[in-house]
């Protein structure tokens, strides 16, 4: 972006606003405490935390003992049983994400029976980097389809259905166990509900995330088990410290989804599976991979797989056998 847009998304442009939020530790959902904050008291903490990947958002999880009392002579006494993040937001209304993704809609859908907008803008933590991520469901489309795009200023990503498209494209990312369209129903903010079909689609979402994928079968335990264990051996075994970071790289998303399968939960890519990691308590394992990335060795991580692997069953190679698929 360019020009005037850039002004008005600028952490610092007068058009932000400011609010503290906090969130229960250890707990997904919306925030227990939400307070605005005044622009001095933006400017007076923002130099204590990262000001280059999140702009928007100051993320006081873990506040440095050092820098503690000097955020909480700014802000007041923090609760320690509340994570807390301050993230701005568009005072000017026209500006505002949710008003340019409705006006987006009426432009492009004004027949649509049903509009979700999900993500980080829905969940009001979004950043200089987010985009709109809009789900739509339209009667007469020729063929579900994906679709990125910029409008005014924002980047969009629309996902458009029909009715049945959606529920194919569900059915087959729950057996994959990466249902993101359940999420953005689930989660998201319902733009638009024509005839009861939002209301109906987000608690069918609500009701199938919060019963869980289907049990992993012994087949795709089995084969999990077999890529982490292949995996495991090519960290242990090697010598490059380059080779080793990809290797870990790999590995931490096997592993981590390993762990997840056998707890049943949902999956997910990039930082999604960072997050269900961590919504399932495995905060362990991303430490570890940590550790190893921060060059304090690899025992420690190779440690967390191991245990992840005897939790499923343990390592799985001389003996694993699986058919070609057929041509």
């Amino acid at each position: 972006m360019a020009g005037d847009q850039d002004e008005v998304r600028h952490a610092y442009g007068d058009n932000m606003g400011w609010r503290l939020k906090g969130y229960a530790r250890h707990r997904s959902g919306p925030p227990v405490s939400v307070r605005e904050i005044s622009r001095a008291q933006f400017l007076a903490i923002r130099p204590y935390f990262d000001a280059e990947d999140n702009p928007w958002l100051v993320d006081l999880h873990e506040v440095h003992p050092a820098i503690r009392p000097y955020v909480e002579d700014v802000l007041g006494p923090l609760n320690p049983d509340e994570d807390y993040y301050v993230n701005g937001h568009p005072l000017d209304w026209d500006k505002d994400p949710v008003q340019v993704a409705r006006d987006l809609l009426d432009v492009k859908y004004p027949l649509a029976r049903a509009a979700f907008l999900g993500g980080s803008v829905a969940a009001g933590n979004y950043t200089a980097n987010s985009d709109l991520d809009m789900v739509v469901i339209v009667d007469d489309l020729p063929g579900a389809f994906r679709e990125t795009l910029r409008y005014r200023g924002w980047p969009v990503e629309l996902f458009c259905h029909t009715i049945e498209s959606f529920q194919d494209f569900v059915a087959r990312d729950a057996e994959g166990r990466r249902p993101p369209l359940l999420h953005m129903c689930a989660e998201g903010f319902l733009m638009l509900d024509a005839d009861g079909t939002g209301q109906r689609m987000r608690s069918e979402a609500r009701a199938l995330l919060d019963a869980g994928p289907a049990p992993a079968t012994v087949t795709e335990l089995e084969d999990r088990r077999y890529g982490t264990t292949d995996l495991l051996e090519d960290l242990i075994g090697a010598r490059d410290e380059d080779e080793r970071l990809f290797v870990a790289a790999r590995l931490l998303s096997c592993a981590g989804e390993l762990a997840l399968v056998m707890q049943n939960r949902w999956l997910g890519h990039g930082k999604w599976l960072l997050r269900r990691l961590r919504d399932a308590k495995e905060d362990e394992l991303v430490d570890a991979y940590r550790a190893l990335v921060r060059g304090e060795g690899a025992e420690r991580f190779i440690a967390v797989v191991e245990a992840v692997l005897v939790s499923a069953g343990g390592r799985l190679d001389a003996g694993y056998r699986r058919a070609a698929p057929p041509r």
